[in-house]
């Protein structure tokens, strides 16, 4: 089972309301990985001790508003 858990009132709407915009896992380290191979401004992960990353924060171009993106995992358990 996956869980999301929105940590605002619109975060929480998403959650609850359109689960499949949540992205996986997967979908967040491919997006970093993306966002290294175009070059953006900031492209970093920060990584618990267990090996998932706990923090990802990017921005494509340091001087544009609201390309922003920061997700941070606070709970992580592998399925299977």
């Amino acid at each position: 089972m996956v869980k999301a858990v929105g940590l605002d009132d619109s975060g929480r709407r998403v959650a609850q309301d359109i689960p499949d915009a949540v992205p996986t896992m997967g979908e967040l380290l491919a997006e970093l990985e993306q966002a290294r191979r175009d070059d953006a401004d900031v492209a970093e992960a920060e990584y618990a001790a267990e090996g998932h990353p706990v923090r990802i924060s990017l921005d494509w171009e340091k001087d544009v508003i609201d390309d922003e993106a920061v997700y941070v995992i606070s709970a992580c358990q592998q399925l299977g």
